[in-house]
Protein backbone atom coordinates (compact mmCIF):
# COMPACT_ATOMS: atom_id res chain seq x y z
CA UNK A 1 0.00 0.00 0.00
CA UNK A 2 3.02 2.26 -0.27
CA UNK A 3 1.56 3.93 -3.37
CA UNK A 4 -1.31 5.46 -1.43
CA UNK A 5 0.90 6.49 1.45
CA UNK A 6 2.98 8.58 -0.98
CA UNK A 7 0.03 10.70 -2.13
CA UNK A 8 0.52 14.24 -0.81
CA UNK A 9 -3.08 14.64 0.34
CA UNK A 10 -2.97 11.32 2.20
CA UNK A 11 0.42 12.02 3.81
CA UNK A 12 -1.09 15.06 5.49
CA UNK A 13 -3.99 13.00 6.86
CA UNK A 14 -3.09 9.55 8.19
CA UNK A 15 -6.65 9.35 9.53
CA UNK A 16 -8.05 9.66 5.99
CA UNK A 17 -5.70 6.95 4.74
CA UNK A 18 -6.80 4.67 7.57
CA UNK A 19 -10.49 5.31 6.74
CA UNK A 20 -9.81 4.47 3.09
CA UNK A 21 -8.35 1.11 4.07
CA UNK A 22 -11.16 0.40 6.55
CA UNK A 23 -13.97 1.19 4.12
CA UNK A 24 -12.62 -0.25 0.89
CA UNK A 25 -12.20 -3.62 -0.74
CA UNK A 26 -8.90 -4.48 -2.42
CA UNK A 27 -8.88 -6.74 -5.48
CA UNK A 28 -6.27 -7.91 -7.98
CA UNK A 29 -6.87 -8.13 -11.73
CA UNK A 30 -4.95 -9.39 -14.72
CA UNK A 31 -4.26 -7.43 -17.89
CA UNK A 32 -7.31 -7.12 -20.16
CA UNK A 33 -9.89 -7.34 -17.38
CA UNK A 34 -12.69 -4.80 -17.69
CA UNK A 35 -13.52 -3.42 -14.24
CA UNK A 36 -16.16 -0.92 -15.39
CA UNK A 37 -18.34 -0.94 -18.51
CA UNK A 38 -20.07 1.94 -20.22
CA UNK A 39 -23.65 2.42 -19.00
CA UNK A 40 -22.93 0.39 -15.85
CA UNK A 41 -23.96 1.66 -12.45
CA UNK A 42 -21.06 3.28 -10.55
CA UNK A 43 -21.15 1.75 -7.08
CA UNK A 44 -17.53 2.21 -6.06
CA UNK A 45 -14.56 4.35 -6.96
CA UNK A 46 -11.36 2.57 -8.04
CA UNK A 47 -8.04 3.79 -6.67
CA UNK A 48 -5.09 2.06 -8.31
CA UNK A 49 -2.61 0.74 -5.76
CA UNK A 50 -0.43 -1.07 -8.30
CA UNK A 51 -0.55 -1.41 -12.08
CA UNK A 52 -2.29 0.65 -14.76
CA UNK A 53 -5.85 1.06 -16.04
CA UNK A 54 -6.90 2.61 -19.32
CA UNK A 55 -10.10 4.60 -19.62
CA UNK A 56 -11.91 4.35 -22.95
CA UNK A 57 -15.01 5.91 -24.48
CA UNK A 58 -16.85 4.28 -27.38
CA UNK A 59 -18.07 6.55 -30.16
CA UNK A 60 -21.44 6.06 -31.85
CA UNK A 61 -19.72 4.42 -34.84
CA UNK A 62 -18.14 1.83 -32.53
CA UNK A 63 -14.62 3.30 -32.46
CA UNK A 64 -12.93 3.25 -29.07
CA UNK A 65 -11.11 6.39 -27.98
CA UNK A 66 -8.46 6.23 -25.28
CA UNK A 67 -9.11 9.06 -22.83
CA UNK A 68 -6.35 8.51 -20.26
CA UNK A 69 -4.38 6.06 -18.15
CA UNK A 70 -4.76 5.67 -14.40
CA UNK A 71 -1.52 4.83 -12.65
CA UNK A 72 -0.58 3.86 -9.13
CA UNK A 73 -1.98 6.34 -6.60
CA UNK A 74 -4.55 7.70 -9.04
CA UNK A 75 -8.27 7.22 -9.54
CA UNK A 76 -10.85 7.67 -12.27
CA UNK A 77 -12.37 11.14 -12.18
CA UNK A 78 -15.20 9.94 -14.43
CA UNK A 79 -16.12 7.38 -11.76
CA UNK A 80 -16.16 10.10 -9.11
CA UNK A 81 -18.45 12.27 -11.23
CA UNK A 82 -20.80 9.42 -12.17
CA UNK A 83 -20.93 8.07 -8.63
CA UNK A 84 -21.54 11.43 -6.96
CA UNK A 85 -24.36 12.25 -9.38
CA UNK A 86 -25.85 8.74 -9.34
CA UNK A 87 -25.33 8.35 -13.09
CA UNK A 88 -24.23 5.38 -15.15
CA UNK A 89 -20.67 5.22 -16.43
CA UNK A 90 -19.84 7.05 -19.63
CA UNK A 91 -16.53 5.19 -19.97
CA UNK A 92 -15.00 1.73 -19.84
CA UNK A 93 -12.06 1.03 -17.52
CA UNK A 94 -9.77 -1.85 -18.49
CA UNK A 95 -6.66 -3.20 -16.78
CA UNK A 96 -3.61 -2.41 -18.92
CA UNK A 97 -0.94 -3.86 -16.60
CA UNK A 98 -1.79 -6.37 -13.85
CA UNK A 99 -3.34 -4.26 -11.12
CA UNK A 100 -4.23 -4.10 -7.47
CA UNK A 101 -7.21 -1.81 -6.99
CA UNK A 102 -8.86 -0.40 -3.90
CA UNK A 103 -12.62 0.11 -4.34
CA UNK A 104 -14.26 2.76 -2.16
CA UNK A 105 -18.08 2.65 -2.01
CA UNK A 106 -19.68 5.76 -3.52
CA UNK A 107 -21.52 6.64 -0.31
CA UNK A 108 -18.16 7.02 1.46
CA UNK A 109 -16.92 9.47 -1.18
CA UNK A 110 -19.46 12.14 -0.14
CA UNK A 111 -18.86 11.45 3.54
CA UNK A 112 -15.10 11.83 3.13
CA UNK A 113 -15.59 15.12 1.23
CA UNK A 114 -17.39 16.53 4.28
CA UNK A 115 -14.90 15.14 6.82
CA UNK A 116 -11.54 15.52 5.08
CA UNK A 117 -10.53 18.58 3.04
CA UNK A 118 -7.53 16.55 1.82
CA UNK A 119 -9.91 14.13 0.10
CA UNK A 120 -11.52 16.98 -1.83
CA UNK A 121 -8.03 18.25 -2.74
CA UNK A 122 -7.22 14.77 -4.10
CA UNK A 123 -10.38 14.77 -6.25
CA UNK A 124 -9.71 18.27 -7.59
CA UNK A 125 -6.11 17.36 -8.41
CA UNK A 126 -7.33 14.35 -10.41
CA UNK A 127 -9.89 16.49 -12.19
CA UNK A 128 -7.30 19.13 -13.04
CA UNK A 129 -4.87 16.49 -14.35
CA UNK A 130 -7.47 14.92 -16.67
CA UNK A 131 -9.18 18.02 -18.01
Amino acid sequence: MEALEQITEFKSSPDLLEKLYQNSIIKEYGSGTVILNENASVRSIPIVVKGTLKVIRTEEDGREILLYYIKSGESCIMSFLGGLHNETSKVKAEVEDDAEILFLPVDKVSLFIKEYPQWLDYIFRLYHKRF
